[in-house]
């Protein structure tokens, strides 16, 4: 059997080549994962301005609607399903890629606000099918 060459190398060294590698890959995949946006995610649809207006005018995301339509209107979709909500909050509030920036400061703040309201179950929820049971036949 042939030995497997190598180059002595410190642990710093090797780290920071497989961190740099890792960085690089990371960056790329979301990158390329990233969908191209639609007519759709450049401007409200009427779903967002309904749920807009079911929000008391004290949370109402005005920096949100005006710099991340596309996410108002993914609000507005998932707003009704719990948990539907809770992934999106957790999506947008929790760096999963280690890579990204956040939103400007004044967005964080009307997310967190979105959160804080829907977390008190004032938002609405939505309702369960009702299921009728079948008639027994005697």
């Amino acid at each position: 059997m042939d030995s497997i060459p190598f180059e002595k190398v410190s642990v710093s060294e090797a780290k920071a080549v497989l961190d740099a590698e890792l960085k690089s890959r990371q960056e790329q995949n979301w990158e390329k994962l990233r969908r191209l946006h639609g007519p759709a995610d450049l401007k409200l649809q009427e779903r967002t301005y309904n749920w807009l207006l079911s929000l008391p005018t004290e949370i109402w995301p005005l920096w949100l609607i005006k710099h991340y339509p596309r996410i108002a209107n993914q609000f507005a979709e998932v707003w009704p399903q719990r948990p539907a909500g809770e992934k999106l909050f957790a999506e947008l509030l929790l760096d999963q890629r280690g890579t990204r920036k956040g939103f400007p400061a004044d967005v964080s703040r009307e997310i967190m606000a979105l959160k804080l309201y829907f977390d008190t179950g004032a938002a609405p929820v939505a309702k369960q099918p009702i299921q009728l049971e079948k008639a027994s036949s005697t």
